[in-house]
Parts: C-alpha cells; sequence; structure tokens
C-alpha cells in the first residue's frame, strides 16, 4: 500500500501576525547593521531565513519559501546585466578621458560668484550618464572640494552643491541602481517611470539652480588660490589628451537614451565606442582596456588627489550592490508570496480613499523604512510592492507611487547619519554630515515637490475604465477558482 504525502494546508496570515512578522524583519536588518555592525550584504540575505519559520507557521515549505524569492529575482535579471555593464563603462570612460575631461573643463571655466551653480550642473551632467551619486562624488564631487575650497567657499556649501547633482543622477538616471530596481520591482518599463517622474524631478533640479545661482552670488568677490586648481589641470594634462573626441562616448549613450534604445544597448554600446577613443586617443592597449572593464581603472600621478579620483569602476565594483539588490528581491519575494503584504494592504484598503490619503501613507512608510532600516533597498522592495496594489484599486497605476518611494529612498539616505549613503558622502567630501546637509537643496525639494504633486494629484496617471474592468474580472476569476 502506498501513500501520497498530501501537501500542508495552508494558513491565511492574519493582520496582526503579519504585522509581527515585518516587526521582526525590521528589527533583525536594523540591529544587524547598528549594533553587529555586518555588512549590509550579508544581512539581505540572512534576511531570507528570519522569514522561513513564519513561513512554515503558515502551511509553505522550505522549497516553496525559496521559489518566493527567486520569483521576484528573475525578473530583475536585466537590471543585475546592466549594473555590471555600468561599472565596464565608468571604467573605460576614466581611461578615454570622458569623466576626465569634465573635471578638467568645469575646473577651467569656474569663477567663485559661478562655483555653486557650476558645481551643482557638472556634478548633474557626470551622475546622468553614469547613474552613480557615488562614483560621482567620489570623482568630479571631490574634484570640486577642491576647488570650491581653493576659491574660499564654506566646506558645507560646496559639498551641498556637489551631492545635489550627484543624487539627482542617481535618483532620475534610467542607468542607476535605484530607478532600475524602483521600475523592477513595480513591474513597469524604466523608460515609463523616468517618464513619470521627470516634471517634479525638473522642478525640483531647476528649483535648486537658482538657489545654487542666489547662494554663489554671495562669494563672488571671495580671493582665488589657483595653485592647487592649476597642479589638477597640469596632472590631468600629463596622463590624458584632452579634446571634444573624449566626449564622444558620454554623447552616444545620451542619444541613444533619447531615441529610446535599451539602456542596456546604450550603455554597451556607448562602452565600446569608449573602448576605441581608449585606445586610439589615449594610447591604451586593448588588453589594458579589458582590465580595466573588469577590475576598474587605476593610474598613478604626482598629485594624490587626481590619482583617488580616477582609480575606480570595473564589473568587480558591482558585485556587491548586485548582491544587496538580490537579498532585498527575496526579502520581497517571501512577504509576497506568504501572503503577509496582501493582509497589509487588505487592511490599509479599507482606511485609505483618496489619492492623497494614499500618497501620504506611502511618504511615510517610505520614511520609516528608510531611517529604521537604513538601506533604500529594503524601502523600495517592502514599500514598493506594499502600495501599488492600494493604488490600483483606487484606479491609479503604480507610476504614481514609484515616484514617491524612489526620491524618499534614495534622497532621505543623505540626512541620516546612521547610513551608509551618508557616511559615504561625509567621508568623501571631509565634511560633516550636519554642515552639508542644509545645502543639500535638490535632496529636499525633490521629496517635498513629489508630495505636493501627489496631494493635489498633480498629473497622476490612471487606469482607463476598461482596464479597471478587466482587473475586476480576472480577480472574479480568481475568486471563483
Amino acid at each position: 500500500m502506498s501513500s501520497t504525502k498530501q501537501p500542508r494546508e495552508k494558513k491565511k496570515a492574519s493582520l496582526g501576525f503579519s504585522i509581527l512578522t515585518v516587526l521582526v524583519l525590521i528589527a533583525f536588518i536594523t540591529l544587524m547593521l547598528t549594533v553587529g555592525k555586518a555588512p549590509i550584504v550579508v544581512v539581505m540575505i540572512l534576511a531570507w531565513l528570519v522569514l522561513v519559520p513564519f513561513a512554515l507557521y503558515l502551511g509553505y515549505s522550505m522549497h516553496e519559501t525559496e521559489k518566493f524569492a527567486l520569483d521576484l529575482i528573475k525578473p530583475a535579471i536585466g537590471v543585475i546585466a546592466l549594473l555590471i555593464a555600468v561599472g565596464g563603462m565608468v571604467s573605460i570612460w576614466l581611461c578615454a578621458g570622458t569623466v576626465p575631461a569634465l573635471i578638467y573643463w568645469g575646473l577651467k571655466i569656474i569663477s567663485p560668484g559661478a562655483f555653486l551653480l557650476v558645481a551643482f550642473i557638472l556634478t548633474s551632467i557626470v551622475a546622468l550618464p553614469t547613474g552613480t551619486s557615488w562614483g560621482t562624488v567620489a570623482t568630479i564631487g571631490v574634484a570640486m572640494m577642491g576647488v570650491g575650497l581653493g576659491l574660499g567657499l564654506p566646506a558645507g556649501v560646496v559639498a551641498g552643491a556637489g551631492i545635489s547633482g550627484a543624487y539627482f543622477g542617481n535618483g532620475f538616471s534610467p542607468v542607476s541602481d535605484a530607478p532600475l530596481m524602483q521600475s523592477s520591482v513595480l513591474g513597469i518599463d524604466i523608460w515609463d517611470h523616468i517618464k513619470f517622474m521627470a516634471p517634479t524631478t525638473g522642478i525640483a533640479w531647476l528649483i535648486s539652480a537658482v538657489l545654487y545661482g542666489i547662494l554663489g552670488a554671495r562669494y563672488a568677490g571671495t580671493s582665488v588660490d589657483l595653485a592647487s586648481v592649476n597642479d589638477m589641470l597640469a596632472s590631468l594634462e600629463s596622463l590624458f589628451h584632452i579634446n571634444v573626441v573624449t566626449l564622444i562616448p558620454m554623447a552616444v549613450v545620451l542619444v541613444m537614451m533619447i531615441m529610446r534604445y535599451s539602456a542596456l544597448m546604450s550603455i554597451l554600446c556607448g562602452s565600446v565606442v569608449g573602448i576605441f577613443v581608449a585606445v586610439f586617443m589615449q594610447g591604451f592597449s586593448v588588453a589594458e582596456v579589458t582590465g580595466f572593464m573588469k577590475s576598474g581603472f587605476s593610474v598613478t600621478c604626482d598629485n594624490a588627489l587626481i590619482s583617488s579620483l580616477l582609480n575606480r569602476g570595473g564589473f568587480t565594483s558591482m558585485y556587491e550592490l548586485v548582491a544587496i539588490i538580490v537579498g532585498s528581491l527575496g526579502i520581497g519575494g517571501i512577504l509576497k508570496g506568504t501572503g503577509v503584504l496582501n493582509v497589509i494592504i487588505e487592511s490599509l484598503s479599507k482606511h485609505i480613499k483618496s489619492l492623497a490619503g494614499l500618497t501620504i501613507t506611502t511618504f511615510v512608510a517610505s520614511v520609516i523604512t528608510n531611517a529604521m532600516v537604513g538601506t533604500y533597498y529594503f524601502c523600495m522592495t517592502f514599500v514598493g510592492t506594499l502600495m501599488p496594489e492600494l493604488y490600483k484599486k483606487q484606479g491609479y497605476k503604480p507610476e504614481n507611487p514609484g515616484r514617491i518611494i524612489n526620491n524618499v529612498a534614495n534622497c532621505l539616505v543623505v540626512f541620516l547619519p546612521w547610513n551608509i549613503g551618508a557616511q559615504y558622502m561625509s567621508s568623501q567630501t571631509g565634511v560633516a554630515i550636519k554642515d552639508f546637509a542644509p545645502f543639500a537643496f535638490f535632496p529636499i525639494l525633490i521629496m517635498l515637490v513629489d508630495l505636493i504633486f501627489g496631494i493635489f494629484g498633480i498629473g497622476a496617471a490612471k487606469y482607463t475604465p476598461e482596464e479597471m474592468a478587466q482587473f475586476a474580472a480576472e480577480e472574479a476569476a480568481v475568486k471563483a477558482e
């Protein structure tokens, strides 16, 4: 007589159980990062195991729990490939002279009165095609610190302008990990995500530019010590052939993106063009350039600052970030697959009846999760998985919460002393968080503008009546089954 193993009966999570699950998860991540000082990449993977007992209690097997995690990770393969490609592109743009040229010309045209505005614009320009706030601040941002201090400007003001430009690119670039991850969690096209963010991002950027222009005018009469500037210029001239040809790789990426080619293909084409510029313009061998793609660009010169600015990039620089994304998405997959998030969604949907209420809830949830856990990956995953269903019930597309989550998760970290992002900005610029935070205009403004647009429903993306009818029919079919 043979017996067949029967699947365990599944329990529906109660609201109390669901809240307890989330609180335990947040407590684990917070304690491991703050008290345990564990690397975030390790914490986000170990967090899967924290959720396993809760899944087992609900009747799900270890295999099913693993499948829930993998189901949310699989759609992000394209994002992971793109991030690795960005790492290679950064190293190529360095050895091709693309980034050095931007630094060089920026240093050449700066005057004290225009410095803050130029620094904000220049870091924005570098951050947009590269999609990295950390890389931007570590390169052009650090260069701007040297120039700004040489011009006699306060360190906090200079750091704030550079950080603002860096976070503009990090939150808005189609090759940045933040928009890419957020669009992946939301299940929408990256370009739809970027397009929806454009109005609020543009407003916040323009207001920031005006403020830096006004603030910078106060320093128009400041005396200039050009010794450090000239030393950096001389170092760049000795290492690279600086001309407009070096900007072709960046131009290729920007043009292809404008023409709406995929971000991955745009990056790869820009990298190939960069290889040609590096070989035929800068004199590197193909073997050297491909080695830089793997491990990062490496060069030495008499100017220690320039050396530190240029030695970065490569595929390997993205491995830890990829692991963090995998861990974060796995957490979201388990919470979603076990029904924990659905229970919380159902409870919230009974109390939130307006777009303003949805907007405020999304904003507060993003702030709390970001502040408590200290990593925007968890914020994007958790809130990005939770809120779209609530919006959908009221006829609004996922782009609406996506914009708020993207920018709060991305920008709030600048102001949190216990967050690795804020600590990194402080360490790279040499400025205390409390000193640069008041002058980081863009991160502040983008969160406020997003909140205002959401509360008043300005430009809200809605489903058509036909789409809502289709959703209702699909939901009814699922219930009937």
